[in-house]
């Protein structure tokens, strides 16, 4: 059962969304849940995809059928198999998103010693 790369990156960018979400609410009695159409507007006006409505919704659904996501309750879900899945790409993609979030802070200069040098 391979996932294809829209598919693996949905499952990822739904995973890393309730990660953040509920890291907010760590301690308090509270958990997030995201419909579907939630799911995607925040996927979109993030820039984390570029797709259309419709083919978002296609993605989701084959995770469905695939048992990575459930959609219960107008909520989806990562499932066990899901989180397995998700926690997998993590370990994969997960050191490129750290130097990509280190780059992109102000920090880089205490961990290098960069040179300018002009043209």
């Amino acid at each position: 059962m391979g996932l294809s790369r829209a598919e693996e990156f949905v499952l990822f960018s739904l995973g890393r969304c309730y990660e953040e979400a509920n890291r907010r609410f760590e301690g308090k009695p509270m958990s997030v849940a995201l419909s579907k159409m939630a799911f995607i507007d925040l996927a979109r006006a993030a820039g984390m995809v570029q797709k259309g409505e419709r083919a978002m919704y296609k993605n989701l659904e084959g995770l469905e059928q695939k048992k990575l996501i459930s959609y219960a309750s107008k909520s989806l879900r990562l499932t066990e198999k899901g989180e397995k899945k998700f926690r997998k790409v993590q370990r994969a993609v997960g050191p490129y998103v750290d130097v990509s979030l280190l780059l992109k802070s102000g920090d880089i200069l205490k961990f290098s010693r960069l040179q300018a040098k002009l043209k």
